[in-house]
């Protein structure tokens, strides 16, 4: 059964249907609603749902297939002084802690600079993910609140559609649900991220900020972590 989404007397994103999670978010997104894209390539990956403010090591929990879980990956970071109670503000600190799993067996460099850009789009392109920090907004997409929402995606695929836009898709801890968003949007919400928030919901609570803050050179402001290699080839899958 391949769950169709239909509005009106017509169905949309058609050329996704053997992928429903696919076209479920493309038809949300409202992209690619009529026309196929011209290329969409992405990896299989799991979605896991974070407890507490631990979004950071779910992306990297995400990529190795569950295991070692988020909390495990938090008690570590905690035990390096990057974490006191699962956030993650450095992007250096959170690719250390993806470089020392046993289990991690690809390649990964920080990237510094603005997202939109061809060293970006040719990672992807070469079958790379990408780790990213960004504002959320309510839906979990890309939004711009100077680094109030700070959030984690894991970037496992992209999408050109009929107009040459650069998608990215995207897992994260608060939805199940896949974000296709334009790299624009997504470069734009990670370049504005120049300044801590304490969140209601933790006040009183002491997070641990790098040197210099978010928006410092250990921060979290146009920064990335690309990743190559590690996933299984069958976990790979191409439309169009």
């Amino acid at each position: 059964n391949i769950a169709l989404v239909q509005t009106g007397e017509f169905q949309e994103c058609l050329w996704a249907s053997q992928y429903p999670e696919v076209q479920k978010s493309c038809f949300l997104a409202r992209v690619c609603q009529h026309i196929p894209p011209k290329k969409c390539v992405f990896h299989r990956v799991a979605p896991i749902q974070q407890e507490g403010p631990t979004c950071g090591f779910v992306t990297i929990s995400m990529f190795l297939g569950g295991s070692p879980a988020a909390d495990e990956l938090f008690q570590e970071a905690k035990n390096r002084g990057f974490s006191a109670m699962g956030e993650m503000f450095s992007a250096a600190n959170l690719m250390e802690i993806l470089q020392v799993q046993t289990s991690f067996l690809g390649k990964c460099h920080l990237f510094e600079g603005n997202l939109n850009c061809d060293e970006i789009r040719n990672a992807l392109q070469s079958e790379a993910c990408l780790i990213v920090p960004y504002d959320s907004d309510v839906n979990h997409s890309p939004c711009l609140r100077r680094g109030h929402k700070a959030h984690w995606a894991l970037v496992i695929g992209y999408l050109i559609d009929e107009n040459e836009q650069f998608h990215v898709i995207a897992r994260q801890g608060k939805s199940r649900l896949l974000g296709i968003w334009p790299l624009s949007t997504l470069a734009e919400s990670n370049g504005n991220l120049i300044e801590f928030s304490q969140p209601k919901q933790h006040q009183g609570v002491d997070f641990i900020l790098p040197p210099g803050g978010i928006a410092g050179p250990h921060g979290l402001c146009q920064r990335a972590i690309i990743i190559h290699g590690g996933f299984q080839e069958n976990q790979f899958h191409f439309i169009n």
